[in-house]
């Protein structure tokens, strides 16, 4: 019964609400400014929405960086090399002398577990002169071999590990050619 209450009541009230509403908005009269303004913009015909307020503007600017010291860095840190913090100068490094930037790290690594295993006190993770040069610091060291690397090998028009490997590495050309397998074993994870 109720339900039956409520239908009756919708049903009656809606038309007399919306017929109210139509006569109250064909009587409405706006103030003067408001008909003046209407009769300014208002063509039949057209709508029209209100904009919101312009409050200012969203800009942004996208920098990109070069990736190649932060790969240098995190694979330095993720095998716990003692060059780690020198990551970003063996990248300025390589970068001055024009070589590949993973080819220092790589001989490193096949050298000398990334400085884990070289000789105490040398800075010489590279067998760098079959290991036998001790450098002062680790500055020192990777300007050396860098340098060298570009005047001795590069610039002779040796470029690839296989090529480098018979004059920096002698003995390993004897054995088959590991050292060039190695330094290009990690060349390809540092890429």
């Amino acid at each position: 019964m109720r339900r039956i209450l409520l239908i009756i009541t919708f049903v009656l009230l809606t038309p007399l609400t919306l017929t109210t509403s139509l006569l109250a908005l064909t009587k409405y009269q706006p103030p003067e400014q408001q008909k003046v303004l209407a009769a300014k913009t208002f063509q039949p015909g057209q709508l029209y929405a209100a904009l919101p307020p312009r409050l200012g503007s969203i800009e942004t600017q996208i920098e990109t960086d070069d990736a190649r010291p932060v790969i240098i860095d995190q694979y330095l840190e993720k095998h716990n090399s003692p060059l780690a913090p020198h990551a970003d100068f063996l990248f300025a490094m390589s970068e001055k002398y024009n070589l590949d930037y993973r080819l220092m790290v790589a001989i490193a690594q096949c050298e000398s577990n990334l400085c884990k295993k070289a000789p105490t006190e040398s800075y010489n993770c590279w067998g760098f002169e079959n290991g036998a040069t001790q450098f002062l610091s680790w500055e020192q060291a990777i300007e050396q071999v860098a340098k060298t690397l570009k005047e001795e090998y590069i610039d002779q028009g040796l470029t690839t590990p296989e090529e480098i490997m018979p004059k920096y590495a002698p003995p390993s050309v004897e054995k088959g050619g590991p050292w060039a397998k190695c330094v290009n074993q990690f060349l390809e994870e540092l890429e």
